[in-house]
């Protein structure tokens, strides 16, 4: 997987870590969210042993950027390319730096300008903090939407599931407290009571949370905290398909109290302060966002059948504006 920030023909990965909880409800509880930055793919980079760190005039950048932390021995790994080159996004030394993306140098098909950082698994879970909670989160190849790789889920009979984690930098503090952000997503089986996958908290993952999830199988967005638990679905009820890769998109706008959601770039719902029902007021008061994480927690895992098994791809997430689908798959 890769790990991007996009500055102008500058791509560095950072990340970090948190935690959450999930409680049960008659409507909702729990959830998930999250992203980070992806690599280049493109010509490989001239390991030379100066320490400038910059690559030759005239590079462009392939793919999303710089892969950290398998270079050469110099502690600087300068990636270069001769006049006219095509540079990769060098790959760092050993103080695992990114390089330098070359002059002139984009954005990825699959990883938009807009992009605080992108995700793609295919190095692994890079920033990510994995917290497992009787599940398994692990690389996997078995199905994918670009690359070799994914993030394969696994839900256990009776347990939670887990979550990929991030807080801190590139991400957050947040500049207007809103989230947006996308993942493509495979479900071969879900489990039959309410289940979580994207999710955006306070500070360490504490509530209040915005969720996007499921229960019984069809689209559910929840509202978890302040004495609440609430829920919304689109209309009508959105069924998920099995079998199929999806193009899940949100925007968590806390500044405005509202939730929205998108599948393949269709609209199917908007929370405004309010959704469709709730175990206590139906105000979905946003805190101050701080943490994200992507992942399956499972709500209500005394609901049988309790187990599920998903694949997560291609995750971007900004922080201005929606990022979008990505344009180029291998579905």
């Amino acid at each position: 997987m890769l790990a991007r920030t996009v500055l102008i023909g500058l791509v560095v990965l950072l990340g970090g870590c948190a935690d959450g909880a999930a409680t049960g409800g008659s409507g909702a509880a729990s959830g998930f969210g999250g992203a980070s930055g992806s690599s280049g793919a493109g010509a490989a980079p001239n390991q030379n042993a100066g320490t400038s760190g910059a690559p030759g005039g005239g590079g462009t950048v392939a793919a999303d950027g710089g892969q950290g932390g398998s270079g050469g021995a110099q502690s600087a790994g300068a990636p270069s390319a001769g006049a006219g080159g095509a540079v990769s996004g060098g790959t760092s030394g050993s103080g695992g730096m990114s390089g330098a993306a070359g002059a002139g140098g984009g954005a990825s098909a699959n990883c938009p300008a807009s992009a605080v950082f992108c995700e793609d698994f295919e190095n692994g879970l890079d920033a990510w903090a994995k917290e497992e909670s009787g599940g398994t989160l692990a690389i996997d190849g078995t199905h994918v939407t670009s690359g070799q790789s994914a993030l394969g889920i696994t839900m256990a009979t009776g347990q939670r599931g887990g979550w990929l984690e991030r807080t801190g930098a590139p991400l957050f503090p947040l500049p207007m407290n809103a989230i947006y952000g996308r993942v493509m997503m495979y479900f071969e089986s879900l489990p039959a009571g309410h289940t979580d996958f994207i999710r955006a908290a306070s500070t360490n993952g504490q509530t209040p949370w915005y969720n996007v999830g499921e229960q019984t199988g069809k689209v559910l967005l929840n509202y978890f905290g302040n004495g609440s638990d609430c829920w919304a679905r689109p209309s009508p009820s959105t069924n998920i398909p099995l079998q199929t890769w999806m193009c899940w998109e949100w925007v968590y706008d806390g500044a405005q109290d509202q939730m929205q959601f998108f599948i393949d770039g269709e609209l199917m719902r908007t929370v405004d302060g309010v959704g469709d029902g709730c175990s206590g007021p139906n105000v979905w008061n946003a805190p101050q966002f701080n943490y994200l994480a992507i992942g399956a927690y499972n709500a209500q895992p005394n609901n049988s059948p309790s187990v599920g098994k998903m694949w997560f791809d291609d995750v971007a997430v900004g922080t201005t504006g929606r990022v979008g689908c990505p344009s180029a798959t291998n579905q």
